[in-house]
């Protein structure tokens, strides 16, 4: 199946749509946050995204896919192969450092000193790590409670 849109299709058209199967058709991946545990992740998307207010910082968003579940802390199920979960970095004082950090990390580099911030989220697609993620849980001043997912990345064997 391609991406075409049917304009002015006849009815004959619409009616064979309607009676083909979607055997073909890959089932999207889950979006969820997978639970403590260690895990081979990839980067699949990384991108700046404009503030929804006036006057809110901009936010960087890091789309991880889960490519393997190696264990999960508490022997809670893992989610799926190919589940996907984001990070955000505020595109501020306080949250870039952060996202300068898990940037050396993935890439396995010293430091990204001179490399401006467009070629570090291109450099970031497509990249595969392990990692280890943890889960701390806050109040939400609102009710509930902040779920934030902590990845730490596990270099590789030298």
């Amino acid at each position: 199946m391609n991406d075409t849109t049917l304009v002015g299709s006849s009815s004959a058209d619409m009616e064979a749509l309607l009676n083909q199967t979607l055997d073909g058709v890959k089932a999207a991946p889950d979006f969820t946050t997978p639970p403590a545990g260690e895990y081979r992740l990839s980067v699949k998307d990384a991108k700046l995204i404009a503030p929804k207010e006036a006057g809110k910082s901009p936010r960087i968003n890091v789309m991880y896919t889960v490519v393997q579940t190696y264990a999960t802390a508490s022997g809670e199920a893992p989610v799926p192969d190919e589940s996907m979960f984001s990070e955000g970095f505020q595109f501020t004082d306080t949250g870039l450092p952060y996202f300068k950090s898990r940037v050396a990390a993935i890439l396995n580099v010293d430091n990204v000193d001179g490399v401006t911030i467009g070629d570090m989220l291109s450099s970031l697609k497509g990249q595969s790590f392990d990692a280890r993620i943890s889960i701390k849980k806050s109040p939400n001043p609102k009710g509930g409670e902040y779920e934030n997912i902590q990845i730490r990345v596990v270099p590789p064997a030298a």
